[in-house]
């Protein structure tokens, strides 16, 4: 993990601008996961603490998960729509994204676009060039919860660690980190963890809830989309795809396509895993995994300017029908591999 004092100079520049601003809005891209939920919920906390006089707002593109609910603050998160109803202003003097980059946060990029002080907050090494007015990205922590968390000990913000806003750190930090198994958990992470643990919060229900937990129709239809699984390269590849039509049939809201990729790459001699969600009939969502060899990152920003992510768990937005983008990616994966071996 970078030391804050590293970022030194965007801490003043935020000290700065936090000290003139009445109006603060926070976002991230598309459907929020936990490390991008509870990075959002706990930056809020940290700002509402330091600066009691700031009105602060989350807004992101598409309506919490069920699964994030039972947060602490979780109510507090809106949509452009429920945003506009509660009768608040659009207008804002400081804009935050975390957890990745403002080009694949929706309806919000616009409302960002026109904010005078735009930051970005992350620990993806890839993401899109963006004129950003302070940018604080770590790719050495696990998760942007991690970064989160050490900013809000600076002395610009001093948060009180207390179970509501742990629960908020811990939750971005299992989540990125597959409960601790994934190839970018790091002792630091570690210590985090354990230090969060003594407030004192239920951490089984925080992973449960937000990691585990799945409706019947969400069981049924990652059988279905596991059962649909293909291979490809000698079973280097595997892959399936998840449409509106098998969301429909079991019930299923798009949160319920959470760790199906995982299952898929978790298969015996799999180097790359692929998922392919069909948004809407022009638009899918590329979800990929990979052993190490290929990187996925690089690989996602490759298909398009909306892809990337960590070099071994990436996605991009492929603006094309779900069958055109099966067999585009595809191929392109299968030359990756190929330059590999």
């Amino acid at each position: 993990m970078v030391a804050m004092t590293h970022f030194q100079d965007e801490l003043n520049a935020l000290g700065k601008a936090l000290a003139t601003a009445k109006r603060i809005l926070i976002t991230a891209p598309g459907a929020a996961d936990g490390d991008s939920i509870g990075a959002q919920l706990a930056l809020q906390r940290m700002l509402n603490q330091a600066f009691p006089n700031l009105q602060v707002f989350i807004v992101n593109d598409e309506e919490l998960p069920p699964r994030y609910q039972f947060l602490p603050d979780a109510e507090t998160v809106f949509i452009p729509e429920t945003f506009a109803r509660a009768q608040h202003e659009r207008k804002f003097d400081m804009a935050f994204v975390v957890d990745g980059g403002i080009d694949r946060a929706g309806r919000v990029k616009h409302w960002y676009d026109q904010t005078p002080i735009k930051v970005f907050i992350d620990h993806h090494a890839v993401s899109c060039d963006y004129p950003y007015t302070i940018r604080m990205v770590d790719p050495k922590a696990s998760a942007t919860t991690e970064l989160i968390y050490h900013l809000s000990q600076t002395s610009l913000f001093k948060t009180r660690i207390d179970p509501q806003f742990a629960q908020h750190i811990y939750l971005g930090l299992v989540f990125d980190t597959g409960f601790f198994r994934h190839s970018n958990t790091t002792a630091e992470a570690m210590v985090l963890a354990a230090e969060l643990l003594k407030t004192g919060f239920d951490f089984t229900r925080v992973g449960e809830r937000g990691m585990l937990e799945r409706s019947l129709g969400s069981l049924r239809l990652m059988a279905d989309t596991l059962g649909q699984a293909k291979t490809r390269e000698q079973g280097k590849i595997i892959w399936s795809v998840l449409t509106q039509d098998m969301l429909r049939k079991y019930d299923a809201i798009p949160d319920d396509r959470e760790g199906i990729i995982d299952h898929l790459f978790l298969t015996h001699g799999v180097e790359v895993a692929l998922l392919l969600f069909e948004l809407g009939p022009q638009q899918v969502k590329v979800s990929l995994r990979s052993q190490g060899k290929v990187d996925v990152a690089r690989f996602a920003r490759a298909l398009t300017v909306r892809g990337g992510g960590h070099s071994k768990a990436a996605g991009a937005l492929l603006e094309m029908p779900i069958q055109e983008a099966a067999e585009s990616v595809l191929e392109k994966l299968s030359a990756e591999i190929k330059k590999t071996h």
